[in-house]
């Protein structure tokens, strides 16, 4: 069960930080605001780092962390660019899919394949995506998927959600390489390297339209670095799609969060989904 309480904080902080970042969006450029809130976390990951015991690296390091920071700064940039153009109840939902994608990337990497009963309950946390536009049946038996599809957000943040799960296996052999707490602190580090080049072309602009340094952009980080921190601790005793898929959580929080800070609509209508997705970790944790 500790692994279930550190997916969970996991969750609760994805959910306040996506709420942060989207908010800070509206000042400034999405790719400059991903790559000021890596940033912000790697620091606060290396101060945990710092604290932890000395760690031997072995030789698969530096490849994982290269291939890791590379699918991070186009994952972010993605990520910011989903934010920006889509409510936060219509492209959360897309990172359920992120489990699903697992089912193929896990086995392929890792040599992991969920049990029934967590194989069951992957299954409910994507179908509360479904349910979260289960008002769109009316145009037909994928109006849900459709309204999803057919927002750019959504779309944008289906894509993160396919390399994500490319990106949790590098995480865990990562790991593996190395400990929770340097893995965490490199990741972002290499993250927000990578951010540089999508950051570059309007980085002067972006710079001048800001007052200041958002605030929001550094709360965010410091709630990703908390998060990530108990994430990597998690990974090692579980399979990682049962962390993702707990992780995703974050979703019912998101949708909630959505509808009281910025009001968005059909609060009622996506309930029901979250319900669903609560299920599915029911699954996971009892029959997983």
């Amino acid at each position: 069960m500790q692994w279930f309480l550190l997916a969970l904080v996991t969750a609760l902080t994805q959910a306040v930080k996506d709420t942060f970042l989207k908010a800070a969006m509206a000042r400034t450029d999405p790719t400059l605001a991903m790559l000021l809130y890596s940033a912000g976390a790697a620091v606060v990951l290396w101060l945990f780092a710092a604290a932890s015991p000395d760690t031997v690296t072995t030789a698969a390091f530096w490849p994982l962390l290269v291939l890791g920071g590379a699918l991070g700064g186009v994952t972010y940039w993605l990520y910011g660019l989903a934010l920006k153009r889509g409510d936060l109840s219509l492209t959360l939902p897309m990172l359920a899919f992120t489990p699903l994608f697992l089912l193929v990337t896990s086995p392929l990497t890792l040599g992991e394949f969920p049990r029934p009963g967590g194989l069951a309950g992957i299954a409910l946390v994507v179908a509360g995506a479904y349910v979260l536009n289960l008002r769109e049946r009316r145009h037909g038996l994928l109006g849900p998927v459709k309204a999803l599809v057919t927002n750019a957000g959504a779309r944008l943040m289906l894509l993160v959600a396919a390399i994500w799960s490319i990106g949790a296996n590098f995480d865990k052999l990562g790991l593996q390489a190395s400990s929770p707490a340097l893995w965490a602190a490199s990741i972002y580090t290499a993250t927000a390297l990578a951010l540089l080049p999508f950051a570059a072309k309007r980085l002067r602009q972006s710079v001048r339209e800001m007052s200041g340094f958002p605030r929001a952009i550094c709360l965010a980080g410091l709630l990703e670095a908390v998060g990530l921190f108990c994430q990597m601790h998690a990974l090692p005793l579980t399979q990682v799609s049962y962390v993702i898929a707990v992780k995703r959580l974050s979703i019912i929080f998101g949708v909630l969060l959505g509808a009281t800070v910025f009001r968005e609509p059909d609060l009622a209508h996506r309930l029901p989904g979250a319900a669903v997705m609560v299920a599915g970790v029911f699954f996971i944790v009892v029959f997983g």
